[in-house]
């Protein structure tokens, strides 16, 4: 989901990739580590029936177990889908994701060339899209997360967690933490998944946090029926200080939607330090993550000048034009989507709230080694060992 724009975010001129002198885990020692992937699609129906201690308990036996990495392209099955699971999945994604076009286009239309009476009536419709109320009761989000919808999408992109050795149980004792996801994409699929699995087979409180304005566009924003809130400092604090809820963030943000190639995958995080202040001022953890094919699901296309970029940045809107399946329908492509977590980073909370420049830049980088080493750790069983993770 939508993380914030930063700021104090300046324009990159040049980019990071692995190094020699990198902490990320080297081939060596990942052979002597076990590694670990739950297929979310397999989980059985009647799992989402249990209670939380029940699933940890029964959960650990789906787990498959790996030592050293998994082989490569072990991790790349499609999973099974029937043909009424695969059409719901494509109308929920078509609602959501197709929605937003449909609205902004026929409103256009309206205002530019309809009468006056259709004018009214498409503000007025666009008001009540954009503002009738959604369930937001604990209850709702619920069924919402063991839904059979659910369950299709899962299904859909053959959803998997990815991890090493005892990630998985360091995470789930872990004080409430910032989870940080990138690739962006066209749409965080990778982290809109993983809302409903933190929380119904993570057995952990959740929420993710995309940017405001997804709260009030239409279609867009039956998204946050999952658990969310709004991705600004103030509500994030409340949420891990207060009510002890963990948080998830695409810490590329909408600079990461232009940053997207076919020719490897490029993070726009070098410069990006606002999670890392945030953590220092709270004294909260931080998990590194990794959502591969996020940027697989949609193609996409924007001006080589910057001006769709900057507009969108300033607005916290973007503007550009994608295309998924078939062709040119904004159905994501039904791509293996995986997100692949590392150990938590425990950070101390600085005294009076105002970390230094060298206490962020060093958080930071330990930010970039996380989630570099996730991506490494795992590409090749994943079917991306051809592909270089680029900082910019």
């Amino acid at each position: 989901m939508c993380a914030p724009t930063e700021p104090n975010a300046t324009a990159a001129t040049t980019t990071t990739t692995s190094s020699p002198n990198s902490t990320t885990t080297t081939a060596q020692e990942n052979d002597k580590q076990e590694y670990h992937c739950l297929d979310v699609w397999a989980i059985p129906p009647e799992m989402y029936t249990l209670t939380n201690e029940e699933r940890k308990k029964t959960l650990p036996t789906l787990h498959r177990h790996h030592k050293g990495p998994f082989p490569p392209n072990s991790l790349t099955t499609p999973s099974p889908i029937t043909l009424s699971e695969e059409v719901t999945a494509i109308i929920m994604l078509l609602i959501i994701i197709g929605g937003p076009l449909l609205w902004i286009w026929s409103t256009i239309a309206a205002l530019l060339f309809g009468s006056w009476k259709i004018r009214t009536a498409a503000v007025l419709i666009s008001t009540i899209l954009a503002y009738h109320p959604l369930p937001s009761s604990p209850e709702f989000s619920e069924k919402a997360m063991a839904s059979t919808y659910t369950q299709c999408l899962y299904k859909y992109f053959s959803y998997r967690f990815v991890w090493k050795n005892d990630a998985l149980q360091k995470v789930q004792n872990a004080e409430p933490f910032l989870a940080a996801g990138p690739p962006h994409g066209v749409l965080p699929i990778a982290n809109l998944l993983s809302i409903p699995g933190t929380n119904v087979l993570g057995c952990m409180k959740f929420v993710g946090a995309p940017a405001s304005i997804v709260f009030r566009t239409p279609f867009l924003r039956y998204m946050t029926l999952y658990p969310s809130i709004h991705v600004d400092r103030a509500s994030i604090i409340k949420n891990i200080v207060e009510n002890g809820t963990s948080t998830g963030l695409v810490p590329d943000g909408i600079a990461g939607i232009f940053k997207q190639s076919d020719h490897a995958e490029v993070v726009a995080l070098k410069h990006r330090k606002g999670m890392a202040r945030l953590a220092l001022s709270t004294g909260t953890p931080i998990i590194p993550a990794y959502s591969f094919n996020n940027t697989a699901a949609f193609s996409a296309w924007w001006d080589p000048y910057g001006i769709l970029e900057n507009i969108s940045r300033k607005m916290q809107a973007s503007l550009f034009l994608y295309w998924g399946r078939f062709g040119c329908c904004p159905i994501p492509r039904r791509v293996q989507i995986t997100m692949v977590y590392g150990e938590p980073i425990r950070v101390d909370k600085v005294e009076g709230g105002n970390p230094t420049v060298e206490q962020v830049d060093e958080l930071h980088e330990r930010i970039l080694d996380g989630i570099r080493d996730c991506f490494e750790s795992h590409k090749h069983a994943l079917g991306l060992g051809e592909k270089e993770l680029i900082f910019e």
